[in-house]
């Protein structure tokens, strides 16, 4: 029951990210689709839009990881990939305490709360992006969740892809950093709601057998 609930919340708080992150691209018109880090949303008038959608994000992949733990079988179930992304979960919650600077392509922080936030930002991208491949890919030993298995990790695999590109863009200064940046987020987020989506509809799950790495 708690795994099945975890992946309620799991699943409103992913919808309330996706609603709060176009949102917040209606009203933020000061910053540019293509060139503009989504981090940027949560600085100016509107910006506790989009810093709500962190709080969501925080919320929303914390439960996540929950639900898997619960409702995965053992055999299924990697546990350093969801503990991975309970602390992915946790660095939406620094993001939220620590905003971004406004900055040009390529440009590094100018302050401390600017550095602490972009560094933490990489953190949760580089986790996400071990965790997300460890936890598709030992679904296919459970018959529920391995009907999923190739979509969940062919997501996890692109969203390997975007952030080696988001990192090449980011070197080159090149300005289209934020449509890289989104459709990697985007990735994410798909890939978080598919997930929670067959988490709630799991079949009570046999926990006995050790789970994997």
């Amino acid at each position: 029951m708690a795994g099945r609930q975890a992946a309620v919340v799991a699943i409103a708080a992913t919808i309330y990210f996706a609603v709060a992150a176009v949102a917040t691209h209606i009203v933020s018109t000061q910053y540019d689709l293509v060139r503009d880090y989504i981090s940027d949303y949560a600085v100016g008038p509107w910006g506790w839009i989009y810093g709500s959608a962190f709080l969501a994000s925080f919320v929303g992949t914390v439960a996540l990881a929950v639900a898997l733990w619960q409702t995965v079988p053992r055999p299924a179930l990697s546990r350093s990939g969801v503990i991975m992304l309970a602390i992915v979960g946790i660095t939406f919650a620094v993001d939220f305490y620590f905003p971004t600077d406004i900055l040009v392509p390529g440009q590094p922080p100018q302050t401390t709360v600017g550095t602490i936030h972009l560094a933490d930002a990489f953190l949760g991208w580089l986790l996400f992006v071990i965790a997300a491949p460890l936890i598709s890919s030992r679904l296919k030993h459970d018959a529920w969740f391995g009907r999923w298995h190739g979509a969940l990790l062919a997501l996890s695999w692109l969203a390997v892809v975007l952030l080696v590109a988001l990192v090449a863009v980011v070197v080159a200064k090149a300005p289209i950093g934020g449509l890289v940046e989104k459709t990697f987020i985007l990735d994410r987020n798909v890939w978080a709601l598919i997930l929670a989506i067959v988490a709630l509809r799991a079949p009570a799950a046999e926990r006995s057998s050790p789970a994997g790495a």
